[in-house]
């Protein structure tokens, strides 16, 4: 005695099957999306508000004291220190004060010449130095008051002191 399968079994085999695959290509299309998406930009944007270089003058007007984090979205090197740095931003509550820019894009002499109009004093002017890694500007009341250049190079404790010291993070 043999069982016959009905026909409207296979049918239904062949949708799931063919719904499968589908599903799969999708899931790998997203995966390389995010994928590329986070290799071309800052982990940061996820936490903190991108700003372009003409917006500078009228966020300074705005808010008197925040810090501007520049870096750029390409730089494979400073990922894992932007993964840190984004997790203590959160934990110290500054993605309030914070603002990103990508200098991937950007002219760094002429950036360099903006920001140095800010500066509170020639020995600030003389710090500053656009590239491709991590740079963090504090500013208060319009001014460029500190720099922190190449800051991918420090340990995120080292970043915390040197917030602490301008002000940008209660002592406890």
């Amino acid at each position: 005695m043999d069982k016959k399968i009905p026909t409207k079994n296979y049918i239904i085999l062949a949708v799931i099957v063919v719904l499968t695959i589908l599903a799969v290509f999708y899931a790998r299309s997203w995966y390389n999306t995010t994928k590329e998406y986070n290799a071309n930009n800052s982990t940061m944007l996820s936490v903190i508000s991108e700003i372009n270089k003409d917006e500078i003058n009228n966020y300074t007007l705005e808010n008197p004291k925040f810090i501007l984090y520049a870096s750029s979205g390409q730089n494979g090197t400073i990922k894992s220190f932007e993964k840190d740095f984004k997790k203590y931003m959160v934990d110290n509550n500054l993605a309030n004060n914070m603002i990103y820019i990508n200098t991937d894009s950007l002219d760094f002499e002429a950036f360099s010449k903006q920001l140095k109009d800010y500066a509170i004093d020639d020995n600030i002017k003389n710090r500053i130095d656009i590239n491709e890694n991590v740079s963090l500007f504090i500013f208060e009341n319009g001014k460029l008051t500190n720099v922190i250049i190449n800051a991918e190079r420090l340990s995120i404790k080292q970043i915390d002191v040197l917030l602490k010291k301008y002000g940008m993070i209660e002592n406890d």
